[in-house]
C-alpha cells in the first residue's frame, strides 16, 4: 500500500495488428502510454501516426440529424469493431436528403403563417381605425404604405414633422407600433428612406382586401388554420422518419464513438512503416498480468525498460498509488505528487478515522455525513464523506449519542464535555497533519540541519507539542504546572529555526 513501481514498457507489433492492439489498451486501466511525439527521434521514416477524422466529421452528422430528428443520442447499444464508410455515408446521405425535404417544405410554411399573422394582426388594426382602405388603394398619385415598427422607435416621428408626409398610427402592442403613411409619389424613396432608418416592417395586404375586412380575416385565419396543421403533418413525418432510423441511428453513432476514442489512441503509436510500436508506463506488480490481456497478438514483443530512462525526452512515468478501499478515500487529504516517493495516505485515514470514532462519533452527525457521501457519490470528495461518516456512526453506536444531544442508550462516555470533544477532535485533526506533513519533509530533506532546526522538523513538532500538551493539563486535566518549562523549550526551539534561517540566507549570498 504505497507509490506503484512503473517500468516504460515498448510494446512492437505488425502493423496490420493495430487496430486489436487499440481495442486491447482502450480496456486497460492501469497502462499509461506517452505520446509518439516524444519517442520519435528525428529518424528519416519514422513519425508518429497520424489520427483520421473520418469519424468526428460522422459524429458531427449525426449529432446534426438526432437535432433535426430530435433524437436523444446515446451509446447505450453495444458498438461494432469495424464500419463500412462507404454504405454508411451513403445510409447517411440518404437520410439527410429526407430530413431537408421535410424541413425544408416545415420552414416555408412556417414563415408564410407567420406572415399570414402578421398581416391578420394589421387587418385587426385597420378594422378599428377610420383609414378608408378602398379611397387609399385607388389614389394615383399618392402612395400608401402598411406596417409596424418599434415602440422605442416612435418619439422619433417628430423630428420628421416638417417631411411631407401623412403618419397614422393604427394602434400598438407591448413591443411595436402598427401604422401607416401615405406619401406623393415623387417623393415615396426619401420617405421610404426615413422610415427604414426608424425599422419599419411593411406589411402587405392582399389584394382581396377592399373593403372587405370580415371576409379578408376569416379567410387569413382559415388559411393560417392549414398551413399549423400541415405543419403539424410535418412533424408526424418526422417522426415516423426518427422512429424508423432509431436503431440504426443509434448503433452508427455508439460504433463511431467507439471507433474515434480508438482513433484517439494513434497519438501514442510509433510508425516504422511494417512495425508499429507504443511506449507506456504501467506498475511492476501488473506487467503480466497486461501482458496476458494481450497474448492473443502474436506478433507483439515486449521490452522492459527504466522508468527513467527517457526522463530527457520528457517521458515521466505518473506517480501513482495502490491503497485497499478502506483508506483509497483519504488520497483526497494526502494528494500525493508527482514528485514524491512516499505515500501519506494511511497514516492520514488513520488520523482521520481515530478521531471521528473517538471525539465525533455520533449517529445523527454519522448519518448526515454518509448522506452527503452518497449525494456526491460520483466526486472524490463522496468517498471520503461516506468514509467519515460509516466513522462517526461507529462512534455514535458506541456512545449511543444523537447530534451530542441526546443519549438513547447507557454506553461507554468520555470524561469530557460536548465542547472538549469537538475542540480536542478538530485540534488532534490539525495537528496530526502537521506531524504527518513533517515526518514526510523530513523523510524527504537530504539536510540533516533542516531536518533538525525548521518548522517542519524536529524543532517544530516539539514547539506543536509542547503547547499541547501544557494546553491539555492546563485546560483539561486542570493541572497547575509551570510555565516556564514549556515556555523555555518553546522559545529555544524557534530561536534555532531563527538562526538556522538566517545562516541559510547569509550563505545563499
Amino acid at each position: 500500500m504505497a507509490i506503484e513501481e512503473m517500468v516504460l514498457l515498448n510494446m512492437t507489433f505488425d502493423r496490420h495488428d493495430l487496430d486489436q492492439v487499440l481495442f486491447k489498451l482502450k480496456d486497460s486501466k492501469y497502462f499509461y502510454p506517452q505520446s509518439a511525439s516524444k519517442i520519435v527521434n528525428n529518424v528519416k521514416g519514422v513519425h508518429a501516426l497520424q489520427e483520421d477524422n473520418v469519424y468526428t466529421m460522422m459524429l458531427d452528422r449525426l449529432i446534426q440529424i438526432g437535432s433535426d430528428m430530435k433524437l436523444d443520442l446515446n451509446r447505450d447499444l453495444a458498438p461494432e469493431y469495424t464500419l463500412d464508410h462507404g454504405k454508411t455515408d451513403e445510409y447517411l446521405k440518404g437520410l439527410e436528403e429526407e430530413i431537408k425535404k421535410i424541413k425544408d417544405i416545415q420552414d416555408q410554411l412556417i414563415t408564410e403563417k407567420q406572415e399570414n399573422e402578421v398581416t391578420l394582426e394589421m387587418l385587426n388594426h385597420l378594422s378599428l381605425s377610420e383609414v378608408n382602405l378602398d379611397q387609399l388603394m385607388e389614389c394615383q398619385y399618392m402612395k400608401a404604405r402598411f406596417g409596424r415598427f418599434k415602440r422605442q422607435n416612435l418619439d422619433k416621428i417628430k423630428y420628421y414633422d416638417a417631411r411631407p408626409f401623412i403618419f397614422n398610427k393604427l394602434g400598438e402592442d407591448r413591443h411595436y407600433v402598427w401604422c401607416c403613411y401615405i406619401v406623393t409619389n415623387n417623393l415615396q424613396l426619401e420617405v421610404d428612406n426615413i422610415f427604414q432608418a426608424l425599422g419599419f416592417e411593411e406589411i402587405s395586404i392582399p389584394p382581396f382586401v377592399h373593403g372587405k375586412l370580415d371576409d379578408a380575416k376569416k379567410e387569413l385565419e382559415q388559411e393560417i388554420h392549414a398551413m399549423e396543421e400541415y405543419i403539424l403533418r410535418m412533424d408526424q413525418k418526422m417522426t415516423i422518419l426518427r422512429e424508423t432510423h432509431k436503431v440504426d441511428l443509434l448503433k452508427v453513432y455508439s460504433t463511431a464513438y467507439f471507433l474515434q476514442r480508438i482513433e484517439a489512441y494513434k497519438v501514442f503509436v510509433v510508425d516504422y512503416q511494417s512495425k508499429c510500436a507504443i511506449y507506456g508506463f504501467i506498475p511492476t506488480r501488473q506487467l503480466e498480468e497486461f501482458k496476458k490481456h494481450l497474448s492473443s497478438i502474436t506478433s507483439m514483443e515486449y521490452q522492459n525498460l527504466p522508468a527513467d530512462i527517457l526522463d530527457h525526452q520528457e517521458v515521466v512515468a505518473p506517480t501513482v498509488v495502490h491503497n485497499a478501499k478502506i483508506v483509497k478515500p483519504f488520497e483526497v487529504v494526502s494528494k500525493v505528487k508527482q514528485s514524491d516517493v512516499i505515500d501519506t495516505t494511511i497514516a492520514f485515514a488513520f488520523l482521520y478515522y481515530a478521531v471521528f470514532i473517538i471525539f465525533l462519533g455520533d449517529l445523527g452527525v454519522g448519518a448526515v455525513l454518509v448522506l452527503l457521501g452518497l449525494l456526491t457519490r460520483k466526486k472524490k470528495m463522496g468517498s471520503l464523506l461516506l468514509s467519515l461518516g460509516i466513522a462517526t456512526a461507529i462512534g455514535g453506536l458506541i456512545y449511543g449519542d444523537v447530534f451530542y444531544t441526546i443519549n438513547l442508550y447507557p454506553a461507554i462516555a468520555l470524561p469530557l464535555s460536548v465542547v472538549y470533544k469537538l475542540l480536542d477532535g478538530f485540534v488532534l485533526l490539525i495537528a496530526g497533519t502537521y506531524t504527518i506533513n513533517a515526518f514526510k519533509k523530513m523523510y524527504l530533506q537530504n539536510s540533516t540541519v533542516e531536518r533538525v532546526l525548521s518548522m517542519k522538523g524536529i524543532c517544530g513538532l516539539i514547539v506543536v507539542y509542547a503547547l499541547l500538551v501544557y494546553l491539555g493539563c492546563a485546560f483539561e486535566a486542570h493541572l497547575n504546572l509551570p510555565i516556564m518549562p514549556f515556555a523555555i523549550v518553546i522559545v529555544a526551539c524557534l530561536v534555532l529555526v531563527l538562526v538556522k534561517s538566517i545562516m541559510k540566507k547569509r550563505s545563499a549570498h
